[in-house]
């Protein structure tokens, strides 16, 4: 065989076996992160409220995110909770409610391999004093994106009621289920 075909033999073998090669660590690299995306996950959220520094009631929500569906890379999960009150009558002579109460709306997904969450907590509650009608609404929103470790509690956002000296806080502990 001369030197040139030697080579050029050489060249191919390497270049096949190279890619191959790449092609391995590559697959590699989807099957973990592909792991990392079918692993399910519990996320804890705590909404706390003070008034004046002093804490008067904590409300604890838990949404278990299963595995998203092939070829997704985000978990989604959403939680209700709350009571329909009627705020009037429509044109048609039937009542018209809103829902009040507790809503989390929440997403994990891996950002440039990094858990990433993004949460939106909505809170909407009549408030105690009431004229005769529609009830009055007291609305509260925290949305935020945060990285995530996971097992330690991370703070989403507060937000003060600038109807009084009330402060809400929302925390969420991230847990990897195994």
């Amino acid at each position: 065989m001369s030197r040139g075909r030697l080579l050029a033999t050489a060249f191919a073998m390497m270049v096949l076996v190279g890619g191959g090669m790449a092609a391995d660590a590559m697959a590699q690299d989807a099957n973990t992160q592909q792991t990392q995306i079918a692993t399910p996950y519990r996320l804890d959220f705590v909404l706390t409220e003070t008034d004046s520094g002093k804490k008067i009631d904590s409300r604890r929500y838990t949404l278990a995110l299963s595995p998203p569906a092939q070829g997704q890379e985000v978990r989604q999960g959403r939680l209700q909770i709350g009571t329909r009150v009627p705020i009037g009558t429509k044109t048609d002579g039937t009542t018209q409610y809103i829902d009040a109460g507790t809503s989390i709306n929440t997403f994990l997904m891996f950002r440039n391999g990094v858990l990433t969450m993004n949460a939106t907590c909505d809170v909407t509650s009549v408030a105690k004093e009431q004229p005769p009608n529609p009830p009055i609404l007291r609305t509260l929103t925290i949305s935020n994106s945060v990285a995530v470790i996971e097992g330690r509690p991370m703070l989403v956002g507060t937000a003060d009621d600038p109807n009084s000296s009330k402060e809400f806080q929302l925390e969420v502990t991230v847990t990897e289920l195994k």
